[in-house]
């Protein structure tokens, strides 16, 4: 009889309760029992010895022997291996990213060249190991795949970004002949031999050229091999500075002593801990340079207007970002102890912005050693940090924002 003796088939799984008192939880149809299009075989269970309140239907085929639980077990069963797989990915999540520390603060100003020379030495060095097949990869040397951290203190210059306006340099109209000849030269699309400008295709070729395995002695061949490459005459302010365009974004800036400029290096491709996303990263740099600033007392903050950071409208830290195949370079300058007269309304338009001033930190104590003396609640004494000490705080607030653990290699001395 039916009620003593039950057919199914699989894949259909179901709980049935059979006895006069309990009647089916699910509906089912026997008549699809027998269709043809169930590739299991069937069987048939005798259900007559047991109580009419066990009475199950029970599913069984080639594959497994086995009665298929009720779907409170299955839950259950699923979240056992849902924490087991949670467990699983912890135990074998990857170790904390590292980002190595490369400073050259003890060597004064250098040139902007060398900076921008030691950038892509180490660029074009890691977009060549990223190139190679995964066992070429395996053999090489494995610093070329580094996250970096480069800070420097540049000798006087003016940069513009890759698409910056020569119209916001306006000493080059008083020239006598107009400047023409500094605008040519400085043309984004200009590339003859005296153009005034850090070419990054040359430096592509003179580091591909000549890549060798990674040590000191050959990074600092490849930083010389390319700055030999550098425009020989380029264009100067009435201060004897040079001008270059560079392929870093933004607008026209100046570096100089008391400047702290920070040059991260850093492949975004790698999640956690970084985006793929460029104002996501820049957004990053800005607090860091936020939280830099507040070590030392200083409120600053972001604008959703204009890039950097600014003490009320005027700009402390300038922020003009790069990439190649997402990996970053040029980065972020903070005015520490630096002489403003280099940002003069005569030479430039700093970073385009006619309505908005430009301070330092020093300035920024200052002011408040001031305030405080008017108040009764100081002498006035300021001690501003140095560019190393905002180095130090810089290097830790950026860990702090990264998630990253920075590692120190050995200053670079020239």
């Amino acid at each position: 009889m039916l009620s003593n003796r039950v057919v199914t088939a699989h894949p259909i799984v179901t709980q049935l309760r059979l006895g006069r008192n309990h009647p089916p939880r699910f509906s089912w149809s026997f008549q699809s029992t027998f269709s043809s299009s169930f590739s299991s075989p069937l069987r048939c269970f005798d259900l007559g010895a047991l109580p009419s309140c066990q009475r199950h239907l029970i599913l069984v085929s080639e594959t497994s022997q086995h009665p298929a639980r009720a779907p409170f077990y299955r839950r259950r069963r699923r979240q056992a291996a849902h924490l087991t797989s949670a467990q699983r990915s912890l135990s074998t999540a990857e170790p904390r990213a590292t980002c190595h520390v490369l400073s050259a603060l003890s060597s004064g100003p250098l040139p902007y060249e060398v900076g921008w020379a030691h950038q892509h030495v180490l660029l074009h060095r890691r977009l060549r190991s990223l190139r190679q097949s995964p066992e070429a990869l395996a053999a090489a040397a494995h610093d070329d795949d580094r996250d970096w951290l480069l800070l420097f203190e540049h000798q006087p210059v003016y940069t513009l970004g890759r698409g910056a306006s020569e119209r916001h340099l306006p000493f080059l109209s008083r020239r006598p002949d107009g400047g023409a000849d500094a605008l040519r030269r400085l043309d984004r699309r200009y590339r003859g031999p005296d153009a005034s400008r850090l070419d990054v295709d040359l430096a592509r070729r003179h580091v591909s050229s000549s890549l060798t395995p990674a040590h000191d002695d050959a990074h600092a061949a490849h930083v010389r091999a390319l700055l030999s490459g550098t425009p020989a005459s380029p264009v100067r302010t009435p201060s004897a500075a040079p001008v270059y365009r560079v392929e870093r974004g933004g607008e026209v800036t100046y570096h100089g002593p008391g400047q702290l400029v920070v040059y991260p290096l850093l492949r975004l491709t790698r999640s956690p801990p970084y985006r793929r996303d460029l104002h996501w990263y820049l957004r990053r740099v800005e607090e860091v340079v936020v939280r830099t600033l507040g070590e030392f007392g200083v409120a600053s903050r972001k604008d959703d207007e204009h890039t950097g950071v600014w003490v009320g409208d005027e700009k402390i830290a300038a922020v003009g970002v790069s990439s190649s195949r997402w990996i970053t370079t040029h980065g972020f300058a903070i005015n520490v102890d630096l002489d403003l007269e280099g940002f003069d309304r005569d030479v430039i338009v700093p970073c385009g912005i006619e309505d908005r001033g430009v301070t330092s930190l020093r300035r920024v104590l200052v002011e408040e050693g001031t305030k405080k003396e008017r108040r009764g609640c100081g002498d006035g004494a300021v001690a501003c940090p140095t560019v190393e000490e905002v180095g130090e705080v810089v290097v830790r607030c950026f860990g702090e924002v990264f998630g990253v653990d920075m590692v120190r290699e050995e200053e670079i001395l020239l």
